[in-house]
């Protein structure tokens, strides 16, 4: 089973609370036992700003370490909105451009509510510190204070080999596969879930 990376409506839990997870990142598969969720709901602290931009600018690459890093033994699930006049780009990890076709970026506005009110196509997951990374234009003729981002969604605590982390670090999954066929041959039943980017 698979975490659909398109799912309408509000934001729902990929997966439920005692229920296998298989987190995929950088090509590599590891099992864990989701131990916990509990929601993250749109706030101040979940708002990065990637500052002010002249118009017709492009901001430096802005790191979301502040705001969307995991702590050890966990994943978040989140979807974005745009709050202010600015055309942002998905990058994960910091090389790579989410939401991409061979030779085009998609991008984030604070138009995107108008055809996707749920924001549902914004969202993404990061595992532990495998963070997100912004880049922002201005396309107006006038220079913005602020360019904000608010995020939102659930936070998972996992379940490896050792039980839950109580203490800090990594923990080891449960078990770690180098293919998703090899995951699927284990006849473990999982949900799998992308926690970083595939870029281009």
């Amino acid at each position: 089973m698979y975490a659909r990376p398109y799912r309408a409506g509000p934001i729902e839990p990929v997966v439920e609370v005692g229920h296998n997870v298989l987190l995929i990142f950088q090509m590599k598969f590891y099992l864990y036992q989701v131990a916990f969720i509990e929601p993250v709901p749109p706030s101040h602290p979940l708002i990065a700003n990637i500052g002010a931009i002249n118009a017709g600018i492009t901001s430096a690459i802005f790191n979301t370490q502040n705001v969307l890093d995991m702590p050890d033994g966990s994943f978040g699930q989140f979807r974005a909105r745009v709050l202010d006049d600015i055309v942002v780009t998905y990058l994960q990890p910091q090389a790579s451009t989410r939401n991409s076709t061979r030779n085009n970026n998609a991008r984030l506005t604070a138009f995107n509510r108008l055809y996707d009110p749920n924001d549902a196509l914004s969202e993404f997951y990061v595992f532990e510190d495998e963070r997100m990374f912004l880049q922002a234009v201005n396309p107006t003729d006038y220079n913005l204070a602020q360019a904000r981002v608010v995020f939102y969604g659930f936070k998972y605590i996992l379940s490896g080999q050792d039980g839950v982390n109580m203490s800090g670090g990594s923990i080891k999954p449960l078990q770690q596969f180098d293919s998703i066929e090899a995951a699927k041959r284990s006849n473990i039943n999982f949900t799998a879930v992308p926690v970083g980017g595939w870029g281009r």
